[in-house]
């Protein structure tokens, strides 16, 4: 059986359905982009489950892998109910944004966290973070900024412990990438065993 080439628009299409079954009742923005060389897409999302459950689903579609460290651009093969094929997207990019409900829990959770610390601190407002205006905060006894500590708590949260079953994620199956990397370049394979 030859080859099947997926359009970018094809591998949109596949991507939306896998996050439509694995995440039911998200509402998610997939936006694919074709450009002289290459594609890419864009998968957007408010609340809901964490960026690391979406990637988990997502990246299997993705065709291609970038190696900085010499600076190249190899390939990632699939086969889909024993097809090889070839994604449209060479890479998907993921970004979630929070509601001020969700910001105003995560900064609950870490004044509830830091309480000792943030003694007599008052509490910002989901607005403060949303505008960015608590990078200049800092915590008693930490490092990092206010704006990073929420955002790492964000980042983890989650409004699911289980990722439902995608139907559409399973029949892709990543079979390696073209090795040009572990051979030449970082030593390692883009592929990792999970997918």
């Amino acid at each position: 059986m030859a080859k099947k080439y997926l359009t970018c628009a094809e591998t949109a299409k596949l991507v939306r359905a896998a996050l439509k079954e694995a995440f039911p009742g998200v509402k998610f923005s997939v936006r694919s982009s074709t450009y002289s060389g290459g594609a890419s897409m864009g998968v957007k999302w408010m609340d809901g489950p964490n960026t690391s459950q979406v990637d988990a689903v997502v990246n299997r579609f993705k065709g291609s892998y970038f190696d900085g460290s010499i600076d190249y651009q190899g390939s990632i093969y699939h086969m889909i109910d024993g097809q090889e094929v070839s994604m449209g997207a060479d890479y998907i990019f993921t970004n979630r944004s929070y509601s001020a409900d969700m910001v105003a829990r995560a900064i609950d959770r870490l004044f509830y966290r830091y309480a000792g610390n943030l003694k007599g601190m008052e509490k910002p407002t989901a607005e403060d973070f949303l505008q960015g205006q608590l990078w200049h905060v800092r915590i008693p006894g930490l490092q990092d900024a206010m704006q990073h500590e929420i955002n790492a708590i964000l980042y983890k949260q989650s409004d699911r412990l289980k990722v439902e079953r995608s139907t559409t994620a399973g029949k892709v199956m990543v079979i390696g990438d073209d090795g040009y990397s572990r051979q030449c370049g970082s030593g390692r394979s883009a592929v990792s065993v999970s997918e």
